[in-house]
């Protein structure tokens, strides 16, 4: 039988993707997952309140936790779509159609021509954005505002 976490579907969502929703603590996340995550140890990482983890038997999934809460979900590979069906890869101009007028874009500090489509949700406590590159998806991220608001992981 398969874990309840391989048997769902893993899009993503303002307040997560699959069975998983920004404020679970690690230890349900671990459970929901099948208990094969590890916590990255205090000192491996770069602030000490945060660290990120990919789920193991799901590529493409990075799990950020903060104090031990889930506080956003990173794709990093293609074949997970967002709740309105955007991918990795799709054109900048196809965010907008499926987001329409929530949409709010910002250029990418440091790399001309990429830029950053928020989409805040949830009376703002959640949001997503797409990172985009040469007019195409090159990231997407969800979850608590401050976090997806962050250009790296954690900083």
């Amino acid at each position: 039988m398969l874990p309840a976490a391989q048997a769902r579907d893993w899009t993503l969502r303002v307040d997560g993707a699959g069975p998983l929703k920004v404020g679970m603590r690690f230890d349900t996340v671990n459970k929901i997952l099948g208990e094969h995550m590890e916590r990255v140890p205090s000192g491996q990482r770069t602030v000490p309140t945060c660290f990120q983890v990919t789920p193991a038997d799901q590529d493409g999934i990075l799990l950020m936790f903060v104090k031990d809460v889930l506080k956003r979900v990173d794709v990093t590979q293609p074949g997970i779509e967002s709740e309105r069906g955007v991918a990795l890869d799709d054109p900048e101009g196809q965010v907008r159609r499926h987001y329409g007028e929530a949409v709010r874009t910002a250029a990418h500090p440091g790399r001309p021509g990429a830029h950053y489509l928020t989409v805040k949700a949830g009376e703002g406590q959640y949001a997503i954005r797409f990172e985009t590159d040469q007019g195409r998806v090159a990231a997407m991220y969800a979850g608590a505002l401050a976090q997806v608001l962050q250009e790296e992981g954690c900083q």
